[in-house]
């Protein structure tokens, strides 16, 4: 055998201590109350989607995803000029509600909309002008 390798098959002992055994059991009861403290402190595993899956949940534009991208929470995955964006559905959710509840200037775009853009012939109330030839039913003359 030459110098620095080591035996693969080797085995190990579990560290003894004078003063404290713990058995399976013990270990298995002590990981689970530390889940548990976790868990409750709000550090349980995140579930991350992509800005077309967010879109997808929350009936909005894709764009606006990204349009909106810091205020929803994105987490950037890479260091790049354009690292790839991840969102926590329940930030966004949160973001979405206090966005509903201020009527903001710009809301989330509904499939057929664009954001940013003025909605047209919603109850608007300037009447338009004739087109010549045209009688107000829209029939021709």
């Amino acid at each position: 055998m030459s110098r620095g390798v080591r035996r693969a098959s080797r085995t190990y002992k579990p560290m003894e201590s004078k003063r404290i055994k713990l058995d399976a059991e013990t270990v298995e009861a002590i990981a689970r109350r530390a889940v548990e403290l976790l868990e409750a402190r709000g550090h349980q595993k995140r579930e991350l989607v992509d800005a077309a899956e967010l879109a997808r949940r929350f009936g909005i534009e894709r764009s606006w995803v990204y349009t909106h991208a810091i205020e929803l929470g994105a987490v950037k995955l890479g260091d790049g000029p354009k690292p790839r964006l991840r969102f926590d559905p329940e930030i966004a959710a949160r973001v979405l509600r206090r966005v509903g509840e201020e009527s903001a200037a710009d809301p989330p775009a509904r499939s057929g909309e664009r954001a940013g853009q003025p909605q047209r012939g919603r109850g608007s109330e300037v009447s338009l002008l004739p087109i010549r030839g045209r009688d107000d039913s829209g029939s021709a003359e």
